[in-house]
């Protein structure tokens, strides 16, 4: 399988702030990743010194195993949309055509970004969603292999985010490779086989959603003793405990574990449930056990 992307030991710094350090990481051709983290974690940076649009302090990124960087091989969709006055939607999607030496037809990008209906309106009176629409019909212009989506569907209703990200099951299945950013965790579960996480400017983890949910899983259990309590927090399978209204929820990296070391509390637990976390409490989870 052909490398798609691969990071190598990327730092940035501005001025006296590290913003990624020692970034390692690759992609292989046909995947969908996930590039998650808190605001600030350095993901959009990230995406830029990947693309070329700044400047990293060291380190270095290969596109499709090539030493010398190709933009037509790569579609960038970014958070700001692009808006110029008195030019349309056919004109400005034409002009980016012809940027690029193998571009996409004309009609497959209006037929995945839904423009069909817009080709006629001025850039700058689409809506909030319709010009995120554009902003992916730019992105597919040079018919990339290798397309980067920053917070693609900020502005988006939610029918036009579900037919989005249907699209990109489609173009997945012609062999195209994304690399995600997005608030919407619950999207990417979807769609992501793969997450990389990034916190405090470095990756913490770089697995498949189900390999995270194995390290870290829920035992949700109910009592009304403060004694329990105490006992559970000293347990050596939990890893910590937090509380609403007299229900314990048990973070733990090995279910099997925790459930024997509470088989002598059973008497004074009412209820007992595991549960598989989300990929927004897993974050959650993998935070705290950083700190």
């Amino acid at each position: 399988m052909t490398t798609a992307l691969e990071v190598k030991n990327i730092n940035k710094k501005y001025k006296n702030k590290v913003v990624l350090n020692d970034i390692n990481f690759s992609i292989q051709s046909g995947e969908i990743v996930a590039l998650i983290g808190k605001n600030g974690a350095g993901k959009s940076t990230l995406i830029n010194i990947i693309t070329k649009l700044i400047q990293q302090d060291s380190g270095q990124s290969k596109i499709f195993e090539k030493e010398k960087f190709d933009r037509n091989l790569i579609g960038v969709m970014m958070q700001e949309n692009i808006s110029l006055d008195r030019i349309t939607v056919k004109e400005i999607i034409k002009l980016t055509r012809t940027y690029y030496r193998n571009p996409m037809s004309y009609q497959a990008i209006l037929a995945l970004s839904e423009l069909q209906n817009y080709t006629n309106h001025p850039m700058d009176k689409l809506s909030g969603g319709q010009k995120r629409k554009l902003q992916f019909a730019l992105t597919l212009a040079g018919n990339p292999d290798l397309i980067f989506l920053d917070e693609p569907t900020v502005g988006m209703d939610a029918e036009s985010r579900t037919k989005f990200w249907e699209r990109i099951d489609e173009l997945k299945k012609q062999g195209k490779t994304f690399l995600i950013t997005s608030h919407y965790l619950e999207e990417l579960e979807k769609v992501a086989n793969r997450f990389i996480f990034l916190h405090n400017q470095r990756i913490i983890f770089d697995s498949s959603l189900a390999e995270m949910g194995k390290q870290l899983k829920k035992v949700q259990v109910t009592f009304n003793s403060e004694l329990i309590k105490d006992i559970f927090n000293k347990l050596p399978a939990v890893l910590r405990v937090s509380e609403l209204n007299y229900h314990y929820t048990l973070i733990t990296s090995d279910v099997n574990s925790l459930i024997t070391q509470l088989v002598p509390y059973l008497s004074a637990i009412d209820n007992l449930e595991i549960r598989q976390q989300n990929l927004d409490t897993l974050m959650d989870s993998l935070i705290r056990n950083e700190e």
